[in-house]
């Protein structure tokens, strides 16, 4: 049979349940649908008259006396009721043929079937007068006998049509499954940590200690994790971390499983005439529906509000590695899908690509493709914002082209769930918005091109100590965008962020603070959130928080919460590692180090390049920057005494004089005298070595810096997890790619 057989079989056979239960059909629908689709096919292969290049060409199935007569002996045949067959016929040319059967022309075409056992052929009826050359094309004569035999053919043949059909939602369910036995252990895992604290930490045994050395903490490869790697210049790409990559390896074994096995040819097949055919066809189906039940779990795992994320514990970061591999893997089955259907459609492609549904489903292709092009991430670092809003528009569209491609097939509730998931974000996301309001922000340009942003809050609305919002600055150009920044300080009338200004909304905000009274300015600002918890340090012995230029504000929050929970005279221990650049970054969080002095918090400081920009440093003291108990003077002679007398700066730009600039530095040491600052750059291996032999039974490394040395911690950490005194080695990365 021509390829239009297989068309009709693709398009006819796969929503059988759907139009068995909307024709109302009887307990043994599923039976009855399939004969309905055997006798059409018998109608297309007999009736020459009627075999048509469209495959929805019901109108001459309903109007043509021969195939009126065919498709209701067939049908009586099979099901053993002629009233029944009728009575579906009548009905079935309404719904699909548009057509209103006259119940004389049936009953007459069926009393004369069975009467004379073969078919009256006819010429065609007047009202298909530009077919009258076609009048020589008619079988006359045809047996029942062959026809039943045909049919019955048809039938063991949509079987097998359906069997691959039925495994296809198998399959997919087990690609769903999948997900579910990763999610469920995750969750397992999760609860099992925050139900029973004390038992994770006395798991230091062999089995505990080699799962986390080379499966859930390591890089899938040497020790890039957070820092990106590079090829062929804009081809940058992130590496998943080793469990990750397991996950997604995984994820790529069920799906290669899914499409190799039960793709088997039937001998005597009517629809399909060799095993290449079937191959083709049976995987064209098979990719087709499971990329369909994939969509929910790219929307889901792409969502902030995820409610997998606190089930699994896993940050966002992790679910939006999975929500690019999901999405690429679902590519790939909707190209499969589309390039097989196009070989199996052959001389038929074109009429067949004239219907909606084809040319929705190759746009909904089309669209999947940019964006994953426009999803690239040397654009995405390029240009964040413009990514965003293209890819939403793109994810609209491609949902619209799915669901025309799929509406009559029996899909829907796929994406249904996909649509549900994204709504339930977006009014999530829009809630915690209002429940915040659009309250008065004050910002400050600090040095280091740093901005503080003081934002009011609603007394009801509380922040976890190391979480994260969204911010959307209420100018002209950028309401539209909301950026996220850790909270540094929160009380119960204000939050505290502070943002390094970078492009964007940061530079636009860091021009007109240049051009501000105080280098301050005040503007409305909305925030949505917040996200994210507490790391697991708090159930360790000792926690050693490391934090790298502008990551300080997470790790300062959650180092004073857990200091907050700890007596004085406790022996657990908490110690901050900042790595600085220069002192310009310690005078715009000065006020918080400060404030470690009530704290039993050891701080150490590290500053790389010492020397650098001092006279900008010297420059931006002013009273507030010490306590009470601190004073100076900055007069025309720009000379700063202490009240102690202990330095005199003598602050006038004079080349004989550079040392004096140096003196800076020992005033703040000074006065930051809790801290210890060490000039140079910290060696995270003598760190970590120092600080496990210090430690209690366990402890825990939480950080937030550079990718570089974020890397750099991972794989110090690492090492010393088996260590000879068997103390418990745990490390939280904080650090979030949002690009």
């Amino acid at each position: 049979m021509n390829s239009i057989a297989f068309i009709l079989t693709s398009l006819l056979c796969i929503p059988i349940v759907v139009i068995a239960e909307s024709l109302s059909l009887p307990k043994n629908s599923i039976q009855s649908a399939k004969s309905i689709f055997a006798c059409k096919l018998n109608v297309h292969e007999e009736v020459k008259y009627c075999n048509t290049n469209s495959p929805e060409d019901y109108g001459c199935i309903c109007s043509n006396k021969d195939a009126i007569m065919e498709f209701v002996g067939c049908y009586a045949y099979s099901q053993k009721d002629p009233h029944e067959a009728i009575d579906f016929f009548v009905e079935f040319c309404q719904e699909y043929g548009n057509t209103t059967v006259d119940m004389d022309s049936i009953y007459t075409a069926y009393e004369n079937y069975t009467a004379k056992g073969y078919y009256n052929v006819s010429m065609p009826s007047s009202n298909h007068h530009n077919h009258s050359n076609n009048s020589n094309v008619f079988e006359p004569n045809l047996p029942k006998e062959k026809m039943a035999n045909y049919t019955n053919s048809l039938k063991l043949a949509i079987d097998q049509y359906l069997v691959n059909w039925d495994n296809t939602f198998y399959y997919g369910a087990g690609i769903l499954g999948y997900w579910a036995l990763v999610i469920l252990i995750a969750a397992i895992s999760n609860w099992t940590r925050a139900l029973f604290p004390g038992l994770m930490t006395d798991l230091t045994g062999p089995l505990s200690n080699w799962w986390r050395q080379n499966i859930s903490l390591p890089a899938t490869f040497g020790s890039k994790k957070s820092q990106s790697s590079t090829l062929y210049r804009f081809l940058d790409f992130y590496i998943p971390s080793r469990f990750e990559s397991i996950v997604i390896t995984g994820f790529v074994i069920v799906c290669i499983i899914t499409l190799s096995i039960n793709t088997y040819f039937a001998q005597g097949d009517e629809l399909i005439h060799s095993s290449y055919d079937a191959r083709l066809r049976y995987v064209a189906n098979r990719t087709g529906t499971n990329s369909t039940m994939m969509l929910p779990l790219v929307i889901l795992f792409a969502g902030r509000n995820n409610i997998l994320q606190f089930i699994t514990g896993w940050n966002y970061t992790t679910f939006l590695t999975f929500h690019r591999h999901i999405a690429r893997m679902m590519f790939a089955f909707v190209v499969i899908h589309a390039g097989c259907f196009t070989i199996a459609l052959g001389s038929s492609y074109g009429p067949v690509m004239k219907l909606p549904f084809m040319i929705w489903g190759t746009a909904a292709t089309v669209i999947a493709g940019l964006m994953l092009f426009q999803g690239m991430l040397y654009l995405r670092r390029k240009w964040y914002e413009v990514f965003l809003i293209g890819h939403i528009i793109l994810a609209i569209f491609f949902i619209i082209g799915t669901w025309i491609h799929v509406v009559d097939f029996g899909y829907m509730w796929y994406i249904y769930a996909a649509i549900a998931f994204w709504g339930f974000d977006r009014f999530i996301r829009v809630a915690r918005l209002l429940c915040f309001g659009f309250q008065l922000a004050t910002i400050t340009l600090l040095p280091g091109e740093t901005m503080r942003v003081v934002i009011s809050k609603p007394k009801d609305w509380v922040a976890s100590p190391g979480s994260y919002v969204f911010v959307s600055f209420f100018t002209p150009k950028y309401f539209w965008q909301s950026h996220p920044f850790t909270i540094s300080t929160s009380t119960e009338s204000t939050i505290t962020l502070y943002c390094k200004v970078k492009e964007g909304v940061t530079q636009a905000l860091y021009k007109d603070l240049l051009n501000s009274p105080n280098k301050t300015i005040k503007i409305r600002a909305g925030v949505e959130g917040p996200y994210g918890e507490l790391s697991g340090a708090k159930t360790a012995e000792s926690a050693v928080f490391v934090a790298g230029g502008n990551g300080i504000p997470g790790m300062y929050s959650e180092a004073t919460h857990l200091a907050s929970r700890r007596s004085i005279r406790s022996s657990k221990k908490i110690k901050l590692y900042w790595i600085v650049r220069d002192y310009r970054l310690v005078q715009w969080y000065y006020e918080e180090l400060q404030s470690l002095q009530r704290t039993n918090i050891e701080t150490v400081v590290y500053v790389t390049r010492p020397n650098d920009s001092l006279e900008e440093v010297a420059s931006n003291f002013t009273s507030s920057n010490f306590d009470e108990k601190s004073c100076y003077s900055l007069g025309d002679s720009k000379t700063m005494i202490s009240c102690n007398s202990k330095y005199t700066l003598n602050l006038k730009k004079d080349n004989n004089n550079n040392n004096n600039y140096h003196r800076v530095k020992e005033l703040i040491k000074d006065e930051l005298s809790h801290i210890l600052f060490v000039e140079g750059r910290p060696n995270l291996q003598k760190m970590v070595e120092q600080e496990l032999e210090e430690a209690g039974r366990s402890i825990a490394f939480v950080t937030c810096a550079h990718p570089a040395m974020v890397d750099e911690l991972r794989c110090q950490v690492i090492k010393v997890i088996n260590n000879p005194e068997k103390k418990r080695v745990d490390f939280y990365d904080q650090l979030q790619g949002w690009s």
